[in-house]
């Protein structure tokens, strides 16, 4: 599959997708010059990343399906330590398809820690909160608010006599609003202002019976890794996190007008 950002200046952005390993590394013996990449949207970031900039990148990579926009770091091993140069060439990592390596590059010998989706998935990660306004009700035929409450976490453990850090944040997600309809959203959707009723929103939904529905959310969240200090490397693969449901009961109003007045008659229609 090509790689078609090639070349392209280093910039920031995007999600992963996929169960393929998240760290490529080619080397050449000859020179002790290898080649690792790191996610676009990660690099000089430091602790700080916007999960809405990593979205909207996230579509130069037109090659298939999720693609994660990456860049190509030349590691020259031979200086101690090692030297990282950013080569300028930013390529995409598919699922099951890791780009090829600058220069042609053959996998390192030595290959270094990685974390894949399943460990990225067996992480403690707080799902999102589905909030509904007003809490828990709606009406029938009427813009029903309902959001989803999701924050970027970090984890840090052990694995493979190596410190790992580990960051996630939502990218998308996927609504079932109990009535056999639903949505991915790549926002979680807002809180409106108080009184803001029937207001539709990315992630609103219009019930068009009463009674009670179940909605439920899938958050779907991207990953980075740092292996002992090192730089963060993409986990190729988004973990799926359900959160629990929410209940939402509809209802209908009715409007009636009235033309006595209750000072005049108290026993008149409405009073």
């Amino acid at each position: 599959m090509p790689s078609e950002p090639s070349g392209a200046k280093p910039d920031s952005g995007t999600k992963p997708n996929g169960d393929t390993i998240g760290d490529q590394v080619a080397s050449s013996p000859a020179d002790g010059v290898r080649y690792v990449y790191e996610r676009v949207c990660t690099a000089n970031v430091g602790d700080y990343l916007d999960p809405a900039t990593c979205v909207e990148l996230d579509a130069r990579c037109t090659g298939g399906e999720d693609g994660i926009l990456v860049q190509w770091i030349e590691v020259d091993t031979s200086t101690s330590p090692p030297t990282e140069t950013p080569t300028g060439r930013q390529d995409c990592l598919y699922s099951g398809q890791p780009p090829e390596p600058p220069a042609g590059g053959d996998s390192a010998g030595d290959e270094p820690v990685v974390i894949t989706l399943r460990e990225f998935e067996s992480q403690p990660i707080v799902a999102a909160q589905i909030v509904s306004q007003p809490e828990h009700f709606g009406l029938k035929n009427a813009h029903s608010n309902v959001y989803a409450v999701a924050e970027e976490q970090q984890f840090t453990f052990e694995f493979e006599d190596a410190q790992i850090r580990l960051r996630a944040w939502p990218v998308s997600y996927r609504w079932n609003y109990g009535d056999g309809t639903g949505q991915t959203t790549t926002t979680g959707g807002t809180k409106l202002d108080v009184g803001a009723m029937n207001t539709e929103t990315a992630t609103s939904h219009r019930y068009t019976e009463t009674g009670d529905y179940n909605v439920s959310l899938v958050t779907y969240f991207a990953g980075d890794y740092s292996v002992d200090g090192g730089p963060w490397r993409p986990v190729a693969g988004e973990a799926a996190v359900p959160s629990d449901p929410h209940l939402m009961s509809i209802w209908t109003s009715e409007t009636s007008l009235y033309a006595d007045n209750c000072i005049e008659n108290p026993n008149g229609a409405g009073c």
